[in-house]
């Protein structure tokens, strides 16, 4: 099993521990940067909410090795965060701004990972 078989497994198990049925999982592969300095544009992942797909980038961004699962997880449960809180739009100083990152968006990924370091599965790739 090579690592992009392993990840799409750990998603599914992630998806079924989190209790979202629907989803689909899309490595991000084969990226160039055009940018010179790559961590100032570096995404580590991101998901389309009408089309339930979640892409994160499973490649080191300079040498393009296997990351480690711990921080997959971590960029999993943060994408799969944005259908659980979804992003709401707020008038805040007398202008329209859209609320994609706020407290108790992260509140539900730190809840996420925290159910992710329960399970028997996934919990093995917590252990330091």
């Amino acid at each position: 099993m090579n690592h992009e078989q392993q990840i799409i497994l750990l998603f599914n198990r992630a998806c079924k521990i989190l209790k979202l049925a629907g989803f689909t999982f899309r490595p991000m592969i084969g990226r160039i940067s055009a940018v010179s300095d790559i961590k100032r544009s570096y995404r580590l992942g991101h998901t389309n909410l009408k089309t339930r797909t979640v892409t994160v980038d499973i490649y080191t961004a300079r040498l393009r090795k296997p990351k480690k699962m711990s921080a997959i997880l971590a960029v999993i449960a943060h994408e799969l965060a944005h259908h659980q809180k979804k992003p709401y739009r707020q008038r805040y100083r007398g202008r329209w701004i859209n609320r994609i990152h706020y407290p108790s968006f992260y509140r539900q990924v730190k809840k996420n990972m925290e159910k992710f370091k329960k399970d028997a599965m996934l919990g093995r790739y917590f252990i330091f």
